[in-house]
């Protein structure tokens, strides 16, 4: 092959399945014309015209965004000093990119701008609560625990909710605009509420029993006002605990001391108090991402399991 027979076989590879067609028409074409110039300026016209395609420039933005994601998490790790942890999350880091890339598996994102917005916020979602996890762990006075199993069952968790949110908004789910949109807002609303609560009577209880009763209200709004009560219901189980989740870990290490309860009141000095309760603080939490998990897998296993197609509610 010549060197533009090789850019030509690169840039087809591109073309998703729809535009397969296109594909071979240029590799006919190609194969009809002398090699030299005039194959050059055929391969690369053919180059400009599938990267200027929508789907393809975005499928490239998303994998150069990943690795740039990539890039900055191992600059970032490079400080901590016990290497097992570093590796650790670094490995997460490359598990949920590949994940979040390998989402097409699972299904194409459905047409409509609510589930690519809705698809690209849960991306987010996930790395938010990852990067706060690993600002906490990153710190944490057992590195060893948390390489061995903080960090494993973490991904775990975060790569479940994830595969769930990747089938809420694809193809195959059916969910339309407004369900979305009713999930969405019904999650941010309850996640908004239970921090506002704690500001107004601090400090943070030391359980997760108002993180859950405020869940629980979301969960019941979006099955009240949505069309698919159990696709609505199961999105605000996957996000809420997560953004409450997110909420306590960043409070625990950079909230103000007043609003955090004291756990540690045996301690020798003050400093030694606060910085034993910013380490208590998160574990009674913990259970809203197991909670989230177990949404994430009946809400992946409601849309992925064998049945008859999803069908779309026109909405006028």
């Amino acid at each position: 092959m010549s060197g533009a027979d090789r850019l030509l076989a690169l840039v087809v590879r591109l073309l998703p399945p729809s535009r397969a067609e296109w594909g071979r028409a240029m590799r006919a074409e190609a194969a009809a014309i002398e090699p030299g110039a005039e194959r050059w300026r055929h391969a690369t016209g053919c180059a400009r015209a599938v990267l200027t395609l929508p789907v393809v420039a975005r499928a490239l933005g998303y994998a150069l965004l990943g690795v740039a994601a990539l890039a900055a998490v191992r600059s970032w790790s490079a400080g901590i000093a016990y290497a097992p942890l570093r590796r650790g999350l670094l490995t997460a880091a490359a598990l949920l990119l590949a994940a979040a890339w390998a989402g097409r598996w699972i299904g194409p994102v459905a047409p409509g701008r609510a589930a690519r917005a809705v698809r690209a916020g849960a991306c987010g979602l996930i790395g938010a609560v990852a990067a706060a996890f690993a600002v906490v762990v990153a710190v944490s006075a057992a590195p060893r625990e948390q390489a061995l199993a903080g960090v494993p069952v973490m991904t775990a968790m975060l790569l479940t909710h994830l595969a769930g949110l990747l089938a809420l908004t694809s193809a195959r789910a059916g969910a339309t605009a407004r369900d979305l949109g009713i999930a969405v807002a019904a999650s941010v609303a309850a996640a908004a509420w239970w921090p506002a609560v704690q500001l107004l009577v601090p400090p943070v209880p030391g359980h997760a029993g108002g993180a859950i009763v405020v869940t629980g209200f979301g969960i019941a709004a979006a099955g009240y006002l949505a069309r698919n009560r159990l696709q609505a219901a199961l999105c605000v189980a996957t996000v809420t605990p997560l953004l409450l989740f997110t909420q306590v870990l960043l409070l625990s290490r950079y909230g103000p001391a007043w609003l955090l309860p004291d756990l540690m009141p045996a301690a020798l000095t003050p400093a030694a108090d606060l910085a034993g309760s910013r380490i208590e603080v998160v574990d009674p939490y913990v259970a809203l991402p197991f909670l989230a998990g177990l949404a994430a897998l009946t809400l992946t296993l409601a849309v992925v399991a064998p049945g008859p197609p999803a069908v779309v509610v026109s909405e006028r």
